[in-house]
């Protein structure tokens, strides 16, 4: 699983070098020779894929003096922690501008902008506890869970421009920082006893979570002319999701579960820049 893991994180960054090298190939002489970097307003439409990868833990407490969790298991605190991820893919737009600076050999652009997102992150616990099934009341039991992007709305801005080796052929490259506000969903599904009572026949449900994460988001970005008053990019990228705490407190059995989520995601985000 860790093999693969790697390999989905590297996925992006060959995605970038081969959009490189096809840009370069795809692009007409004239666009070459073309000037840039471009400046103005702008309309982009994007392509956005990455690994979303997601680390959970909880930590599941029955210290309380009133808990109906029997012995041996009263009085324990359980930590468990489980990790997935997934291929996101998406599509988004976004509207700018760009200033020349540095005698038009280099520019300073800001944009806002909105995508759509699919895929989701899975991943199950292993489950702690002293029975052997680790589903009794106040164990951490093994549950499977979820963690998705769904729509993300965005500010970025890119800094570069184009050496003279580039700017001959109409190429640029950039560094980007922005911060992104992006609608998650958490679904948990669980399985176990609770009942003071061992049990044979667990009950079992789904919970889930909505919440609106801040991701910040650096990278590097290449830029080719198309000709006209369109550009062709590609963008490698790294995202820090903002860390999710909350608790379940279940009062009736003197139970209470502390949940925590960190998500990252490495993508590449394919497009096309239209000028006026």
């Amino acid at each position: 699983m860790n093999g693969n893991r790697r390999r989905r994180a590297r996925f992006p960054l060959y995605s970038m070098a081969l959009a490189s090298v096809l840009a370069g190939q795809a692009l007409p002489a004239h666009a070459q020779r073309d000037p840039a970097p471009r400046r103005g307003f702008f309309l982009r439409m994007a392509l956005p894929t990455g690994s979303l990868g997601a680390t959970m833990q909880k930590t599941v407490d029955n210290t309380d003096p009133n808990t109906l969790v029997p012995e041996p298991r009263r009085g324990k605190v359980y930590h468990d922690e489980a990790s997935g991820d997934a291929l996101s893919v998406g599509i988004g737009a976004a509207a700018g501008y760009r200033t020349a600076i540095s005698q038009d050999a280099w520019f300073l652009e800001g944009d806002l902008g909105f995508a759509l997102h699919r895929g989701r992150t899975n991943a199950q616990f292993a489950g702690e506890g002293t029975s052997p099934d680790r589903r009794q009341l106040g164990e951490s039991w093994p549950d499977s869970w979820t963690y998705a992007k769904r729509v993300t709305y965005e500010t970025t801005v890119r800094l570069g421009g184009s050496p003279q080796g580039l700017r001959a052929r109409g190429g640029g490259i950039y560094v980007l920082a922005g911060v992104r506000f992006t609608d998650m969903r958490f679904t948990n599904h669980y399985l176990g006893c609770f009942s003071p009572e061992p049990c044979q026949e667990y009950g079992g449900g789904t919970e889930m979570r909505d919440w609106r994460s801040t991701v910040w988001v650096s990278g590097l970005g290449i830029e080719r002319r198309l000709g006209g008053r369109s550009s062709f990019r590609a963008e490698a990228s790294y995202s820090i999701h903002g860390r999710e705490e909350w608790i379940t407190p279940f009062d009736d059995v003197g139970v209470t579960v502390l949940s925590g989520m960190d998500a990252r995601e490495i993508a590449l985000t394919i497009g096309v820049v239209r000028w006026f």
